[in-house]
């Protein structure tokens, strides 16, 4: 089971920027009010920058995506990438897995957890494994 790590609203955000090492501009603002105030939440930049869109929130894609980068650098969101070309934030930080079904473009929480790697390879010299993601890829079943 994870901890529920995320990002908690009703703590001051120039608080929240300031202990992690990032300036917290006006665009940065706008942004991680919006995404965190839903809570646990799994988008891409495109869903995040339709809602801001919709919300009468003035952006461009691109302060949308530098500010979804700058977020999952500071460590105040994850990226799940699930393909070369299709990248994922989730609110939660804390260890757990997903499950991705691309037909549906929907990323979820796998809620079973028993899933555990026996004995992982060891990195190379120098090195230190800091994290495993793993997304399942599911896809609808015929039925037929």
């Amino acid at each position: 089971m994870s901890i529920n790590t995320t990002l908690d609203t009703s703590i001051d955000l120039p608080t929240k920027f300031r202990n992690a090492g990032l300036r917290l501009t006006k665009q940065r603002c706008l942004i991680a009010k919006h995404l965190f105030s839903g809570g646990h939440r799994h988008l891409d930049a495109a869903m995040l920058f339709a809602e801001l869109l919709a919300d009468g929130k003035h952006l461009s894609l691109a302060t949308t995506y530098n500010a979804l980068r700058d977020f999952e650098q500071h460590n105040l969101i994850r990226r799940i990438a699930v393909s070369t070309d299709k990248v994922w934030y989730d609110t939660d930080i804390g260890d757990h897995r997903h499950f991705y079904v691309p037909a549906e473009n929907r990323i979820m929480d796998c809620p079973d957890q028993k899933l555990s790697l026996a004995k992982f390879a060891d990195p190379p010299e120098g090195y230190e494994v800091t994290s495993i993601d793993v997304v399942v890829h599911l896809a609808p079943q015929n039925k037929s």
